[in-house]
């Protein structure tokens, strides 16, 4: 059961932020988050063991691909980009397809921006695994690569379906903490990066 929606209010870019455990087994969240019947997900290697299984289940349903990429800031350049445009290509994937971005902030760049590029621009969504992608990379549309000699100097602005953000499994667990904790500190920390950028 997610909490209320955080809402990003971008006029008819605008797009919801949905805190809560377990909903990357919502099925119900899922299908109204991701409505396109062809989906590609892209993650890392670090998180596909964690995460991916679980997400290709709720969306049995759909005409779906995996793309599990190198994991490491490395990776966020021209060359992986292509991967994933060749993987749409490759696979017939229409202009009304939607990618997921599963991973931390060099995933939520590459899909973002591959989805930016991908026939003049398709739906993504937003499911980041790692604290700072949470409250700050997956906020707010910024979409990139690197440069040989540069970060970030080739992207687009591309704002996503929506944002799920559940509990990640590698955040440390402190006595006395509760989902409940980890949930309204969650809220109240992506509400100062929306005050920040304006939302």
């Amino acid at each position: 059961m997610s909490m209320k929606p955080l809402q990003v209010s971008l006029g008819e870019r605008s797009y919801p932020i949905y805190i809560g455990p377990g909903l990357l087994s919502d099925r119900e969240l899922l299908r109204r988050s991701i409505p396109a019947a062809q989906v590609l997900i892209v993650t890392n290697e670090v998180v596909a063991p964690l995460y991916l299984a679980r997400l290709e289940k709720t969306l049995s349903a759909r005409h779906q691909h995996s793309l599990i990429l190198t994991d490491g800031e490395g990776e966020k350049n021209l060359s992986t980009l292509a991967k994933i445009i060749d993987e749409l290509v490759e696979g017939g994937f229409h202009r009304d397809a939607c990618l997921v971005a599963l991973g931390g902030g060099v995933i939520g760049d590459l899909t973002g921006f591959a989805a930016a590029c991908y026939q003049r621009g398709i739906a993504f969504v937003q499911i980041p695994t790692t604290l700072l992608a949470q409250v700050d990379a997956s906020v707010g549309g910024k979409t990139a690569v690197n440069h040989p000699k540069a970060k970030n100097m080739i992207g687009a602005f591309h704002q996503p379906l929506c944002v799920l953000r559940t509990r990640i499994r590698s955040l440390p667990s402190r006595s006395g903490s509760s989902v409940l904790d980890w949930q309204r500190s969650s809220s109240t920390a992506l509400s100062w990066t929306l005050i920040s950028f304006g939302g």
